[in-house]
């Protein structure tokens, strides 16, 4: 089986340095494929941030991995991974992240539970998710929307002063892609 599983992915507190681990992290436990651009973002504020609160920007992005794990147990791993670069469970939705790992889509598997929705709800409202996933699997469909992620990503122009590219993250992330060590798949499915 070849099913896309697309991991978004964010931080807004020392993103050089957790984004590198929790990379690192996934490519030990499931192998790396592909990775996005990199995207510098302004943290989106809602009705419950505090006025006036400086909130630092994020580095965002997708990635792709080579293993197929059942969605509850990459979930599960991914929160760990969370945890394990310092995020705390149970924060407001504005707060700062250390990391962000979220499950976008699995090919064309939709669950809804209270605990895990797939594929990711926001995806047809935020550019950050939406282009970066397009730019891994153009032509992958929605599963619910029924178009493909090219289509969804082209519908969402982001405004250039809160989101943009950041080359210099995207040649950090994809070189160290390059230096970490391959992957046997058939090691990784028996862990």
């Amino acid at each position: 089986m070849n099913t896309p599983i697309l991991i978004a992915f964010g931080s807004n507190i020392e993103p050089e340095k957790n984004l590198a681990f929790g990379m690192t992290r996934l490519h030990a436990l499931f192998g790396v494929k592909a990775i996005s651009t990199i995207y510098r973002t302004r943290a989106l504020r809602t009705p419950s941030t505090p006025t006036g609160l400086s909130l630092p920007d994020f580095l965002n992005g997708a990635l792709t991995i080579q293993t197929e794990p059942d969605p509850w147990t990459l979930r599960q791993t991914l929160k760990s991974i969370e945890q394990e670069s310092g995020r705390v469970p149970g924060q407001p939705g504005w707060a700062p992240r250390t990391l962000d790992l979220d499950i976008a889509l699995m090919g064309g598997l939709q669950l809804n539970t209270p605990n895990l929705t797939i594929p990711d709800p926001d995806i047809p409202t935020r550019p950050f998710l939406a282009i970066p996933l397009a730019e891994l699997a153009p032509t992958l469909i929605h599963p619910i929307l029924k178009v493909s992620l090219n289509t969804l990503a082209t519908r969402l122009v982001p405004d250039p002063t809160n989101m943009w590219p950041d080359p210099h993250q995207t040649a950090l992330f994809h070189n160290l892609l390059t230096t970490l060590p391959p992957c046997d798949p058939y090691r990784i499915s028996l862990q």
